[in-house]
């Protein structure tokens, strides 16, 4: 199960839900027919993202007194529905990858990924033990092999930022 987002508030008098959507790229969520909330499976009648919010009509709510006790729920959705693009993870498969350079050589852990708006930051555990912040830019982080993160060394030595 993936976390879709959290239900912010009613949208409107028939049913509606205002989600706070887990990621940015709400086109990940167009495809699905089922959430769950609380552990029930609900079949997704409509959903829509727009304005950083996902909009659902959801079998079962069909006015707002309904939608109201949905206030503050989790969503959650099969990882099968939930779509990514090529070249896209989710926080929670990177988190605890190991990082290597192009050679392969070990240059630490993702421990943390905090997302800013306009890129995300990776916390790294290095192998001296020392947490290190980097951007999460293309040139700097080269795409998944293996299950291990490859980075271009030079840029990531150059460019990261030790927290202690």
């Amino acid at each position: 199960m993936r976390f879709v987002g959290t239900i912010v508030k009613p949208q409107g008098v028939k049913g509606e839900l205002k989600i706070y959507p887990s990621d940015t790229d709400l086109d990940i969520f167009k495809y699905i027919k089922y959430v769950y909330i609380d552990n029930l499976k609900i079949l997704v009648k409509k959903i829509v993202g727009r304005q950083g919010f996902l909009y659902v009509f959801l079998d079962g709510i069909n006015d707002r007194n309904t939608a109201e006790k949905y206030r503050q729920k989790k969503v959650y959705a099969s990882d099968e529905e939930m779509t990514l693009k090529q070249d896209m993870f989710y926080v929670e498969d990177l988190l605890n990858m190991d990082v290597v350079s192009e050679e392969g050589e070990f240059l630490g852990t993702i421990t943390d990924i905090q997302s800013y708006g306009a890129t995300d930051v990776f916390t790294i555990l290095d192998v001296d033990n020392r947490e290190i912040m980097l951007p999460h830019l293309k040139s700097i982080f080269l795409g998944v092999f293996d299950n291990h993160m490859k980075v271009n060394k030079k840029l990531f030595e150059e460019m990261k930022v030790c927290t202690d």
